[in-house]
């Protein structure tokens, strides 16, 4: 019972933190907060808890498929949106999700996912330098109940995940952990209301955000069973941060100056 409280308590102020962060520093760091491993963190801590470390380790293949999977759809949807309008895009982005989920987890190798992510994330730095080619435009405020209809997403998702993990099993629930509930409405509202060059600033942020994900999970596989969830989860944290600090230095640096 004490997990289910904290579940309800944690979760939501996760995202209500990192909204608000968006709304104070802008798209591109909040596309590098929501690449990192905030729910994944907390969906592999209680995946811990309450089925075990064992269990928790044996998620990390397929939360690492997940991780492949989504940055495909970002990159396949930042580029089909350039003619297709967004509910559109929406659409088969989702089916095109489905498709790289069922393909990902055919393969079901910790190598071939990794390699897979990198290869995505090169392209997602790449095609969204300077704004993916747009310009920015006026950005309108975010309606009142956007970030409410995210702590309850975030927290229902959570809860859907942990509460279904004995039925899914290790696989399935690792698959569903890095689920971008906060990016992926980040994205897709910031492509409404700010156009192109804002959708950039998220899926560019978050492609370099998956890089210390992958840090995370591996993080977790190596150490929650030797040293226990706790310390495996903290550490994951905190190398995921320190990745993607520096490889967003390393890419705004590479940026400016091919800029210049």
């Amino acid at each position: 019972m004490t997990a289910f409280y904290l579940k309800l308590l944690i979760t939501p102020l996760l995202m209500l933190s990192i909204s608000l962060a968006a709304r104070r520093w802008g798209t591109h760091l909040a596309g590098l907060l929501s690449g990192l491993p905030v729910t994944s963190a907390l969906v592999m801590l209680f995946l811990s808890l309450e089925q075990g470390p064992e269990f928790a380790s044996q998620a990390v293949p397929g939360a690492l498929a997940g991780v492949a999977a989504i940055q495909a759809t970002y990159l396949f949807y930042f580029i089909t949106t350039r003619r297709l309008p967004i509910l559109a895009g929406c659409v088969t982005a989702l089916a095109f999700y489905l498709a790289m989920a069922f393909c990902m987890n055919l393969a079901g190798s910790l190598v071939v996912s990794i390699a897979v992510t990198f290869c995505l994330v090169v392209g997602i730095i790449r095609v969204t330098a300077n704004g993916g080619g747009s310009t920015p435009a006026g950005y309108v405020a975010l309606p009142r109940w956007v970030i409410p209809m995210r702590m309850l997403s975030a927290t229902l998702l959570l809860l859907l995940i942990t509460a279904s993990a004995e039925w899914l099993g290790p696989v399935a629930s690792g698959f569903l952990a890095p689920i971008p509930v906060i990016a992926w409405p980040l994205a897709v509202f910031a492509h409404v209301q700010g156009g192109r060059y804002e959708l950039a600033a998220i899926v560019r942020g978050n492609g370099i955000g998956a890089v210390g994900v992958i840090g995370f999970y591996l993080a977790v596989d190596r150490l929650v069973l030797p040293w226990g969830i706790y310390s495996a989860v903290a550490i994951g944290v905190l190398l995921a941060v320190v990745i993607t600090a520096w490889l967003a230095r390393v890419v705004n640096r590479r940026a400016k100056g091919i800029a210049k």
